[in-house]
Parts: C-alpha cells; structure tokens; sequence
C-alpha cells in the first residue's frame, strides 16, 4: 500500500508512476499521428492515381502535392521515431517501478540507486511538456484514491497540452492543486 509508504519511498514511486503515464501519453500521441498521417497519404495516393486515370491533372495535381506536403511533415517530425522513443522510456520506468519493494519502505541504498537510476532516464528525456505532465500527476493522484478535488483542465488546453508546453499553465494548475490540499 502506497499510504504505508514513508515520504521519500512514496515520492519517487509517485514520480516513477506519472513518469509512465506521461510517456505512454506522448507514445499514442505520435502513433496516432503516424497512422492519421499513413492513412492520409494512402488515401490521397490513391485518388491521385485515380484522378490521373481519368485524366484529371488539377485533380492529381492537388492530391499529389497533399500526399508530399503530409509525408514530409509526418518525416519532419519523426512521429513513428518519436512514438519508439517515449514507449522505451515508458518501458524503462516501468522496470525502475518493477525493482521497488511494494508495500516496504526502501533502506537508504536502494533509495539512493532508484533515484540515480531515475535521473539517469530522466536525463535522456526530450523537454517535458509541463501541463501534459501536471495532467499525468492528477491522474495518478486520483489513481491511488487522493479524493481532492482536482483542478479541471479546459478540452481546449487539453487538447493543446501534446503542442505546447504551457509552464504558466501548468504552475497555476499546480498551485491551485496545494492551495486546495
């Protein structure tokens, strides 16, 4: 039981755990990307090939310039390399959580090589996206039974939080959570 748990082990566990969240996020982030971009460019194919059978250039035309213009996005990006890169990340903190103790608290030693083993995941890290990740921390609040009432993020915001990083946002999100508490 986390509630068990003294401070230090129930913090980094608590870190271990939103880190997963938030990297399983960023992984169907850009492997939803990459499908929408996959499907787009077959669709699109597809019409201009057909559009050039029937000997409509404008048609072709615009469809092909469509099908390069999302393939070099979806190449730009690196969506499926991105989606590879956090779904190791999220495996990797998922083994971190594996080696800890569950329901004892965690002696200096093994408190100190999990948090150098954490900083040294962290440290391969792309930039965090701060409200994506403040969202994370509420959820697994709210995972592990924390009752308080949360602050609501609007869909617009939510929606945004795999774009931007939105620090100020996420800092308010924040400090309404422990003026709340």
């Amino acid at each position: 039981m986390t509630s068990d748990l003294d401070d230090k082990t129930y913090e980094l566990l608590f870190a271990v755990r939103r880190s997963v969240r938030y990297h399983e996020r960023r992984r169907r982030f850009y492997e939803i990307w990459n499908t929408i971009t996959v499907a787009s460019a077959v669709i699109g194919g597809s019409s201009a090939f057909a559009a050039l059978m029937a000997d409509s250039t404008t048609v072709s035309t615009v469809f092909s310039a469509l099908v390069a213009l999302v393939g070099a996005l979806d190449l730009a990006v690196g969506t499926a390399r991105r989606a590879d890169r956090h779904g190791d990340l999220a495996r990797q903190f998922i083994a971190l959580e594996q080696e800890f103790a569950h329901g004892r608290n965690l002696e200096d030693d093994e408190y100190e090589t999990l948090t150098r083993r954490r900083l040294a995941i962290e440290a391969s890290e792309p930039p965090v996206l701060r409200l994506l990740d403040a969202m994370c921390h509420y959820e697994v609040l709210r995972s592990l039974g924390d009752a308080t009432r949360h602050p609501r993020v609007p869909w617009l915001r939510r929606a945004a939080s795999q774009w931007l990083s939105q620090t100020s946002y996420a800092l308010s999100l924040g400090e309404a959570a422990d003026g709340a508490a």
